[in-house]
């Protein structure tokens, strides 16, 4: 059952909310009941692997620190913002390896790339790709998010009937980073294959290896995980053949500027099958978080009427420059409320390279720390009315009031995104466009159920209705 209704203390808290702010802390948008019990050890993970949402009871919402113990592992969540922090920053060194479950599900498509690297490899690889997106240089790629907007919108345009605009915000996206990599080379059908692909890949892929997490071989899934193989060689081969085309000094700015990292000794950090990781990495990592958010953000405007038409009296009738997005507040405030209650990236999982301490439980090595942004974002002691739309909460002196790592859509400490201001700006850039031109409604009888696998997508898409304003 996909929806829920306020509850008691949802209404109560609204209470000491002003009455301009009552009519968004009323609307509760879709999110999966907890579950009736804490499951145990095997039967959670047997119902992660369909759902890692699924498994988390309500108690969930209000603890700091829980554990569930498998044979052989402990599994840690942090909980609460000290806790996040003590992990993921303070003692960032014992735990800065992404865990086997996660490498395992995506290093058929990433290889070896940033994303799952860890010690001197991360950190030399992580300082290749940063400095191409930059902040400070992100105005250079405003020309490829308006050209695949603008595309995307075309496109929604001339449809007719129902459209599952979460395919069409993976294909748009996609087309915004092939853009910024490899120009006008890269077409919009490019890109909506290597979106397709990926979405194949993400639904055969194994995620939570149970067997391997209690250190077993494993007995499921051989048969998925051969799909999976091959639609991540397909996809890494349509990537490579776009390199190729580019040829050795070729590119944009960006890929120019990936060969061009070198070590102190003057030799290349990123070739050949390196290149070919963080280039993959790049398209994929970046083009999710962003189509995800989009894609979210569009259903809560769909869901709430008031939202849609405030936004859209906020924005300007023409594309939007650069510098322009800075004054969106209410947008972005709606944009960074939809990563609240959707992170496209609901669990970020470490696995500890050493024995610590994590307040009364000993960590082994090998054993699996985990926070959960699904539930930190909507955690009772942290925020009024968790599970409320309220995008006032990030406007003005708002987001000081709270604890620093009680919001964390693109991670913490090191590992943080590197292109989270790069996904920041194109989701911007795509709300500016597509919500001042057209209205959103869901499609009939269809029900929006949120779907945490390795990414929180909506499962089945998000089927919509879209009429021009």
């Amino acid at each position: 059952m996909p929806w829920t209704r306020p509850t008691a203390g949802d209404r109560s808290a609204a209470a000491a909310y002003p009455a301009a702010m009552q009519a968004i802390a009323d609307f509760i948008p879709p999110m999966p009941p907890p579950a009736p019990r804490e499951p145990s050890a095997i039967g959670g993970l047997l119902r992660a692997r369909r759902d890692v949402l699924s498994i988390f009871p309500r108690d969930a919402y209000r603890r700091q620190v829980f554990t569930t113990r498998l044979p052989g592992r402990l599994i840690l969540v942090a909980n609460a913002p000290q806790v996040v922090r003590e992990v993921f920053v303070t003692r960032h060194e014992i735990y800065q390896r992404k865990s086997r479950f996660l490498e395992d599900a995506l290093r058929p498509v990433v290889g070896g790339s940033c994303f799952i690297a860890s010690g001197d490899d991360w950190a030399e690889k992580r300082e290749a790709i940063s400095p191409p997106i930059h902040p400070s240089g992100l105005a250079q790629f405003h020309p490829c998010y308006i050209q695949a907007a603008e595309t995307c919108a075309e496109g929604l345009a001339r449809a007719e009937g129902p459209v599952d605009v979460a395919a069409a915000y993976a294909a748009a996206i996609s087309h915004v980073l092939l853009l910024a990599m490899f120009g006008d080379t890269a077409s919009a059908d490019e890109a909506r294959i290597i979106a397709e692909t990926f979405t194949a890949y993400q639904d055969a892929a194994e995620v939570v290896d149970l067997f391997g997490l209690m250190g077993l071989p494993d007995m499921l899934g051989w048969l998925t995980r051969r799909r999976a193989k091959r639609l991540a060689a397909e996809l890494r081969g349509r990537v490579a053949r776009l390199i190729d085309a580019a040829g050795p000094e070729g590119g944009t700015p960006l890929l120019k500027a990936l060969r061009a990292a070198h070590r102190a000794d003057g030799s290349p950090v990123l070739t050949g099958e390196r290149l070919l990781d963080e280039v993959v990495m790049f398209l994929l990592a970046g083009a999710e978080g962003a189509a995800i958010t989009l894609t979210w953000t569009t259903m809560l405007a769909a869901l709430h009427p008031p939202t849609a038409e405030r936004m859209a009296a906020e924005l300007p009738a023409a594309p939007p420059g650069h510098a322009d997005l800075q004054g969106l507040a209410y947008t972005r405030a709606v944009v960074q409320e939809s990563m609240r209650l959707y992170p496209p990236v609901a669990v970020f999982a470490r696995q500890a390279t050493e024995p610590d301490r994590i307040r009364r439980w000993d960590i082994r090595k090998g054993d699996i720390v985990l926070a959960v942004p699904w539930l930190l974002h909507r955690h009772e002691a942290l925020w009024e009315a968790p599970n409320a739309f309220r995008p006032e909460r990030f406007l003005g002196d708002a987001p000081r009031q709270r604890p620093r790592f009680a919001y964390m859509p693109f991670g913490v400490g090191p590992r943080i995104c590197a292109g989270a201001a790069f996904g920041m700006a194109e989701v911007m850039v795509f709300a500016a466009i597509l919500f001042r031109r057209f209205r959103f409604t869901l499609a009939p009888g269809f029900t929006p159920q949120p779907n945490c696998r390795l990414a929180l997508r909506p499962r089945g898409g998000m089927r919509m209705l879209v009429a021009p304003r």
